[in-house]
Parts: structure tokens; C-alpha cells; sequence
């Protein structure tokens, strides 16, 4: 008697092996033929990593050459503008020499017309005061009105 209650089901053969709908493998395949594709299946899956990682390989060797193309060029140019501006601190340092040459024949330009000048001013120009000591103690002077109001007092209370 049938298992199920439909009346058109059959009841199953012995050796038949329900597989599904949407299934590879064929239910007719023997297990030797069955291990010979999964053994291929396996060879090919393994090719096609091997294949991948080889590409990535190359790939990133690509990248890496393009990485020293780049940073070769970077260095160039930077050496050339190194190169640059070493030249203009040569440059510069020629320019202050001269500077430097220029101000002392100027300085001692100024010197000699001081020193043809110094002569004729000196003798017409009046001696200078005397200056107080610069050690930063001043004397203390008082004034002959002071000192002469002082002295009056004094002979103002000795007369009385």
C-alpha cells in the first residue's frame, strides 16, 4: 500500500535516489566518473586561484615600478631646484661681499670728511661743559641762591 493519498503516486523503486530540481550532479553518474570531475573540478578552481594571485602579483609589481618612476622623477626636480637655489645663495653672498666692500670704502669716505671738517668746526665751535661722571653717582650741587639764603639765616640768628 501507497504512503501517501495520492492516488497517482506510484510506489518507489528500491535503488532510486530522490535528487533535487535545481541539482549538478547526475544521478546516473557513477562514483568513479563522480570522483574524476571532482578532481578536475578541484584542478581547475585551484588553476584559476593560482592564475588570480599571479595576476594580483603582477599587478602590484606594475604599481610598485610606476611608484618608482614617479619617485625618481620627484627627485630629479627636486635636485634641480636644489641645484637652483644654490645658485642664487652664490649669488647673494656675492651681492652682500660687494655690499660690505661698498660700505667700508663708504665709511672710510665719511672718515676723511670728518676728519677734513673736524679741524674747521673745532675752531669754531666753543669748548663743551664738563659732563657729570657717568659711574651713575651724581653730585649734588646746590645753588649759590640756596646756599646763599642759608648762609644769610645763619648770620641772621648769630647777630640776635
Amino acid at each position: 500500500m501507497s504512503r501517501s493519498y495520492n492516488p497517482f503516486d506510484e510506489e518507489e523503486d528500491g535503488d532510486f535516489k530522490p535528487v533535487k530540481w535545481n541539482s549538478e550532479e547526475d544521478p546516473y553518474e557513477s562514483p568513479a566518473d563522480r570522483r574524476r570531475r571532482e578532481e578536475a573540478d578541484r584542478q581547475r578552481s585551484l588553476q584559476q586561484e593560482v592564475m588570480r594571485r599571479a595576476q594580483s602579483a603582477v599587478d602590484s609589481s606594475n604599481r610598485s615600478v610606476s611608484l618608482i618612476y614617479e619617485s625618481e622623477k620627484v627627485g630629479v626636480e627636486t635636485a634641480e631646484e636644489l641645484v637652483r637655489q644654490g645658485e642664487a645663495l652664490k649669488r647673494t653672498e656675492k651681492m652682500v661681499d660687494k655690499m660690505e666692500q661698498d660700505m667700508k670704502t663708504s665709511q672710510r669716505h665719511i672718515n676723511s670728511i670728518k676728519s677734513i671738517f673736524s679741524g674747521f668746526t673745532n675752531y669754531f665751535r666753543a669748548k663743551p661743559a664738563e659732563t657729570p661722571p657717568q659711574n651713575g653717582a651724581y653730585d649734588y650741587t646746590a645753588s649759590s641762591k640756596i646756599t646763599g639764603c642759608h648762609v644769610n639765616k645763619q648770620r641772621t640768628r648769630r647777630q640776635v
